[in-house]
């Protein structure tokens, strides 16, 4: 049950339901992949959370659900984050 947990924490620490896209006509499908891609960085924040929670268990049992909470939050946000910045520096932009 404390992946689930995390999973949850995580996806919220990815901003995910702020990021809106504009309305507007034409154009094509949008870029797939995170910022433009709904449930890419949801799910890749989420995934961060589950393996850094594991990674770290042993070190934040003391803290309880808040510990839980903050490193699962930090941890999808980097996780999102370092995925972003890995897909703009392989496509050169």
């Amino acid at each position: 049950m404390d992946w689930l947990i995390s999973a949850i924490i995580g996806w919220c620490g990815t901003g995910w339901p702020r990021h809106f896209h504009g309305g507007g006509g034409g154009g094509g499908d949008p870029d797939p992949w995170p910022p433009n891609c709904p449930m890419c960085g949801g799910i890749i924040g989420a995934l961060s959370a589950i393996v850094i929670n594991q990674i770290v268990a042993g070190h934040i049992s003391g803290g309880g659900f808040f510990a839980t909470a903050v490193v699962s939050f930090a941890a999808g946000y980097v996780g999102n984050s370092l995925i972003g910045v890995v897909d703009v520096l392989m496509r050169g932009k």
